[in-house]
């Protein structure tokens, strides 16, 4: 069996959580079956070229997310090969310059042409790919895969959703043959807001990567430490998070809070920080790497994640794996299948105030809910995602 991915982005530039999927996911399934990944060409964004290379995985290092060796030339002139599992296929846009929608639209105008070199399903990856996938399906005869990773409605956090972009989710999801949904929170959505059957909806939940499966204990010493790791957007709720801080400050002042990440929200939550908490009580990262990320997690007593809308929520399952509490909105996908997290509805900061300044006092709830959330993260791997994928693309 042969696959035609047709994604958006990959390691070493990606923008959020579908390049962490698009890697890991097909890393695994590159182990059973062929798999082509297509990706944009974007000029400057990716200045390399990618070779498949099963056979030289001892070669493989770790970069971000995601592992592949990198050599460089000497001098000015950088040469950089990408060992990745798969093979990776990149489309020219012909973009001179990067607009994302602009991009977008020569995207998927591009597979007009492109041969999918007799592969034998088309699977692609939210609004962004699904016109792409329709073409290829009339085009091929093959049947088509969609993975809804976030809905438009999710992603406006359901504030003027745009209409145009749910009018291609809807016409993805109708002509695909089979949907993978992220969770039983996203299925339901695809259902009641856009008129899917059920039927042809498979849930397959993501995994989490190897390198936070394989980290030593932690202590459970306090560090007074909150944590929000995230894109700051709307659909994360980082106002949500802010009210909450000044509330926990107010009942255990002392507590200090990181807020990790970027996003459209990112001025706007810096301005409420600064006029609702202690000027020393807080700090803002901006991007933040892999190594950076897991001494976040592990140097912190609880992590939040207040989401308005969160299809799935794959920093809640790195938080765990790191040994870390979590406390999540009951909107966040991955907790319908979380035992060891606290919940709470996104708007009620009171509830979630309570819960951080719980973690941080109480050394018993801190470690029993680190302890336990480590064991409960190892269920979700890639390799049981690649899987139960599989079982999908057999299903037709």
């Amino acid at each position: 069996m042969k696959v035609a991915v047709i994604g958006w982005e990959l390691p070493p530039f990606f923008s959020g959580g579908l390049g962490i999927h698009t890697f890991n996911l097909f890393s695994e399934l590159s182990k059973m079956i062929d798999v082509d990944v297509y990706v944009p060409h974007l000029g400057p964004l990716y200045p390399f070229n990618s070779i498949k290379s099963k056979a030289n995985n001892d070669l493989a290092g770790i970069y971000g997310y995601y592992q592949f060796k990198v050599w460089r030339k000497s001098g000015f002139n950088y040469s950089w090969q990408l060992y990745y599992p798969f093979n990776v296929r990149f489309v020219e846009i012909g973009a001179s310059e990067y607009n994302f929608y602009d991009a977008v639209e020569r995207y998927n105008r591009a597979f007009d042409k492109i041969d999918i070199n007799g592969a034998d399903i088309v699977h692609c990856h939210d609004w962004i790919t699904f016109r792409a996938g329709i073409k290829i399906k009339e085009r091929f005869r093959v049947p088509l895969i969609v993975t809804v990773h976030s809905t438009e409605m999710d992603r406006s956090g359901g504030f003027y959703p745009q209409k145009w972009i749910m009018d291609i989710e809807k016409d993805g999801m109708r002509e695909a043959d089979r949907i993978i949904a992220v969770s039983q929170y996203t299925k339901k959505m695809i259902v009641d807001t856009y008129g899917i059957p059920k039927e042809k909806i498979f849930v397959v939940h993501n995994g989490v990567g190897r390198h936070f499966l394989e980290l030593p204990p932690r202590n459970y010493h306090s560090t007074g430490r909150v944590l929000y790791f995230g894109r700051i957007t709307a659909q994360k709720g980082p106002e949500f998070f802010i009210e909450a801080a000044s509330k926990a400050i107010d009942m255990h002042p002392g507590i200090k809070f990181v807020i990790a990440g970027i996003g459209d929200l990112l001025n706007k939550t810096k301005e409420k920080a600064e006029s609702a908490l202690p000027h020393d009580s807080y700090r803002f990262t901006g991007f933040i790497d892999l190594n950076e990320a897991l001494n976040l997690y592990r140097s912190s007593d609880a992590f939040v994640l207040p989401a308005v809308s969160e299809p799935f929520g794959i920093t809640v399952l790195e938080s765990m794996s790191s040994g870390t509490p979590a406390i999540i909105s009951k909107t966040t996908g991955v907790g319908e299948s979380l035992r060891n997290v606290l919940k709470a509805d996104f708007w009620d900061t009171d509830m979630i105030a309570e819960y951080i300044v719980g973690i941080v006092k109480y050394s018993g709830l801190r470690s029993t809910l680190g302890m336990e959330g480590v064991l409960e993260s190892k269920q979700f791997t890639w390799k049981r995602a690649a899987d139960e994928t599989l079982k999908v693309y057999r299903s037709k």
